[in-house]
């Protein structure tokens, strides 16, 4: 059975580089693991059955020098040469801001994010110790938190694919943006300007009104709404900064019968 070999207690990047070999390496996806001290120098020559990641100074040990690059992005690399990587554009493109940003934390360029002691790197290594059952554990965790990172990071692109179709105006809140699609969400609207964001998911028919900005009360739309469509089931938000009709987490709920476009004149038009 062929094998990869990491530290006892790994990281994050070293957990990524598993994760990739075990994803996208056809010869790897039943791979054994095992964990070796990270005290250990130049280990045995790697060979087609087992491979070295983040120890032993080989190919896929950035500590043998390699400044800018982690365990998993000489992986990455690695799979790109041999063709392993997806081709699909949303795939590829997901699967590299996940790589890269893996390398940036193990290269200490996060560090001044806050909230350090929530972030996934944080509770990867909780227990560590010499032990192996302990790495296996949080091994395991990581590969499942990276499925699912990807996961969040392919909807990311199709988010960007979808912002690009738009529609732009202004509002008494100021710059208004609507969009419709399945994959936009507020956070993803909280990285894009704009004062106001109207989201159409024609998955549900959900509707969702939404301002990051502060002080902006959006009671006025929920007026309007109600008073355009009173059989749907709108919701104002205890913020006030949201008004929301269904959603994937209640559709059951009675979605509005006002087009896109007819939310739209809602919000140019609301006082």
């Amino acid at each position: 059975m062929k094998t990869l070999v990491t530290h006892i207690n790994p990281h994050l990047d070293d957990i990524c580089a598993i994760w990739l070999f075990k994803r996208f390496h056809p010869d790897f996806a039943e791979s054994k693991v095992e964990f070796v001290s990270a005290s250990k120098g130049n280990l045995p020559a790697e060979d087609k059955e087992k491979v070295y990641l983040g120890v032993g100074r080989g190919r896929f040990d950035e500590h043998k020098g390699d400044l800018e690059d982690a365990a998993a992005s000489l992986v990455w690399k690695f799979l790109k040469e041999e063709g392993f990587t997806p081709k699909d554009e949303i795939l590829a493109g997901a699967l590299e801001e996940l790589v890269d940003w893996v390398r940036l934390d193990d290269l200490g360029k996060l560090k001044d994010l806050p909230y350090k002691d929530f972030d996934v790197p944080a509770f990867l290594r909780i227990y560590g110790g010499k032990e192996v059952k302990p790495s296996e554990e949080n091994l395991n965790l990581g590969m499942n938190i990276l499925d699912r990172i990807y996961l969040v990071l392919q909807d990311k692109q199709k988010a960007i694919k979808d912002f690009e179709q738009r529609v732009e105006f202004e509002t008494k809140f100021g710059k208004g943006v609507a969009v419709e699609s399945e994959f936009v969400n507020r956070a993803f609207c909280d990285t894009k300007e704009g004062d106001v964001f109207l989201m159409l998911d024609p998955r549900f028919r959900s509707v969702q009104f939404y301002s990051p900005k502060e002080n902006t009360d959006l009671e006025p739309i929920y007026k309007k709404v109600k008073e355009l469509d009173p059989e749907a089931q709108w919701f104002l938000h205890q913020s006030h900064k949201m008004v929301l009709c269904g959603s994937g987490s209640a559709p059951d709920s009675k979605p509005t019968k006002l087009s896109f476009e007819e939310l739209i004149e809602v919000l140019k038009g609301v006082d």
